[in-house]
Order: C-alpha cells, then sequence, then structure tokens
C-alpha cells in the first residue's frame, strides 16, 4: 500500500510541504504567481474588509476560509471564514493555511480542506456570501459598500 503522507512542495515556495496532496488530487496551495500578488500580513490595514481582495478560497463541506493577506514563511493567513452553514457567522481574522491542509477529518466525506481551483481573485464584497455580517466604508457614495444592513 503506497504512503498517503508523500510531502509535495510547489517549486519555489516557502511553505510548509503538503500533507495530502495526492489523496487531495491537486496543490492545496495557489501557484507562485498568486503567492506573491498576495499582501503581506498586516499590508492592507485600514483598507475596509468589504474593498479587500480575495485571493484564494478555500472550502470543505463544514466551512469556507477567503484569504486577503499572507505571510508566506509561517502560512498565518489573514481573511473572512465560516465554520458551518450559517453564512451570520463568519468572521474576519487569522487562520494558518498548513494547519488547514493537514487536516484530514475522521468521518464524513469530503475529508480534506480543498482549493477553490476555478476562484479568481475579487473584491471581498463581490464573492463573500450574502448573508454575512459586512464591514464598509460607510461612505455614502460608496458602490462597493451600498447597501450595508
Amino acid at each position: 500500500m503506497a504512503d498517503q503522507h508523500v510531502p509535495a512542495t510547489q517549486p519555489d515556495s516557502t511553505l510548509t510541504p503538503e500533507v495530502w496532496r495526492r489523496e487531495r488530487g491537486h496543490a492545496f496551495y495557489p501557484p507562485n504567481e498568486v503567492l506573491r500578488s498576495i499582501p503581506a500580513l498586516r499590508a492592507t490595514d485600514g483598507v475596509p474588509c468589504e474593498h479587500k481582495t480575495i485571493h484564494a478560497h478555500y472550502f470543505a463541506a463544514w466551512g469556507d476560509w477567503y484569504v486577503t493577506e499572507l505571510d508566506p514563511a509561517s502560512g498565518e493567513a489573514f481573511g473572512w471564514a465560516r465554520l458551518g452553514a450559517d453564512d451570520t457567522q463568519g468572521e474576519w481574522g487569522y487562520f494558518d493555511l498548513p494547519a488547514l491542509e493537514s487536516h484530514r477529518s475522521p468521518r464524513g466525506l469530503p475529508n480534506l480542506i480543498e482549493r477553490d481551483l476555478d476562484f479568481e481573485p475579487q473584491l471581498a464584497a463581490e464573492c463573500l456570501p450574502e448573508g454575512r455580517r459586512r464591514l464598509g466604508c460607510e461612505a455614502d457614495e460608496c458602490s462597493t459598500c451600498k447597501p450595508l444592513s
């Protein structure tokens, strides 16, 4: 039986090796050109959350993670995440991509967290779930944040 824990890394990546790449069937981390385009942690401080660019989306049957900032040395990311099916419970905060990559649920399918391979970078206001709590700029003339409720 083949070893399911064969690590694989992306060329030039400083992120930790992937544990479940073979079972997942694709690279967990985005290609290097996408990784290089993601702002460093805290680089978008002061930018209203609705105006931040989401660069990558990860999902499982029980959650979603959207990346706006990344430290490629540690894999720590900042973005919006939701556990469970209730979009009102999603929050902006920090999460650990290597921990998400290495997580494997002992029951239920799908049991791995996957990267949305078709995701294209876009504003948070355009791609995050409708039912979430929105954190906009509150400017009356802002077409990105209107309507906030």
